[in-house]
């Protein structure tokens, strides 16, 4: 319980945690590293397949066979003639105005009207350490418009048809450790969702994030308070997930300080 005058200049710190597995303690700490540069990027084709890197024209498609990514899907794909950037990147503001566009992409040329302008692809090498082995290693972005689909190493890992939802994929059975990892998007900015400018590309930022295997959730954290009688009761959930293939046992602590550092309140809790 802490004095409502207070509260309003607290900050809740969460995801202290003390942990044994079989009398062993485990590093929690919880790596997000921003992969925003270093890219590459080229136009594709909304329709035609030899104009978008012959994607998805081999006899066994993504969908049908694991690792089967062709075309800049590809591991192996040749994007030396691409144009290097960092993220993040709207390819729309860069192209000219035309009558035939849509309002919601600024009437710049693209859309229906100019498939040649559409779809775009984005691609980048990460080196993974042989020690991230055993972790849990998810990719996330902050923002693609729109309808981005995603390979690792030719691994199809997800689709996202709205441009304005953040997303995670976890990646830890794609990878090659103590190598380097290609990062394949397809964002395909044909239909429009809203009456705003919508733009086209890889817009936010991407993160790597790296875990143990028993961790916080995305999101796995949530506070809220009740004031009563000039006093704050302050409450947290916090999701934990295990995914080991062994019982944990574990504490979670939590601190509340102010704006000097100080310790306000405090609670554990074995699970």
């Amino acid at each position: 319980m802490v004095k409502k005058t207070t509260i309003l200049f607290v900050t809740l710190l969460i995801g202290f945690f003390s942990v044994c597995v079989e009398g062993q303690p485990i590093d929690l700490v919880r790596q997000r590293i921003k992969i925003d540069n270093d890219w590459v990027f080229a136009l594709g084709h909304a329709y035609d397949a030899k104009k978008d890197f012959n994607h998805a024209t081999s006899y066994f498609t993504y969908f049908a066979k694991t690792g089967y990514g062709d075309g800049a899907a590809s591991k192996e794909f040749d994007d030396r003639a691409w144009r290097k950037l960092n993220l993040p990147h709207d390819w729309c503001v860069e192209l000219p105005f035309d009558e035939n566009g849509s309002p919601s992409h600024g009437f710049n040329a693209i859309g229906r009207n100019f498939p040649e302008n559409s779809v775009g692809w984005y691609r980048k090498k990460i080196y993974v350490p042989e020690s991230d082995l055993g972790k849990k290693i998810s990719i996330e972005f902050d923002g693609v418009h729109r309808n981005s689909i995603v390979w690792i190493n030719g691994f199809y890992v997800g689709t996202e048809l709205n441009g304005t939802n953040s997303f995670s994929y976890d990646i830890t059975d794609y990878l090659i450790y103590g190598g380097d990892n290609v990062i394949a998007v397809r964002v395909d900015a044909s239909i429009e969702e809203g009456w705003y400018y919508e733009g086209a590309g890889i817009y936010r930022h991407v993160w790597l994030t790296k875990t143990d295997p028993l961790h916080v959730s995305r999101y796995g954290s949530f506070v809220t308070t009740e004031l009563k009688n000039n006093l704050a009761t302050v409450t947290s959930r916090i999701s934990v997930l295990n995914e080991t293939n062994k019982t944990v046992q574990y504490d979670i602590e939590e601190i509340i300080f102010d704006a000097n550092g100080k310790t306000l309140a405090s609670g554990s809790k074995k699970v």
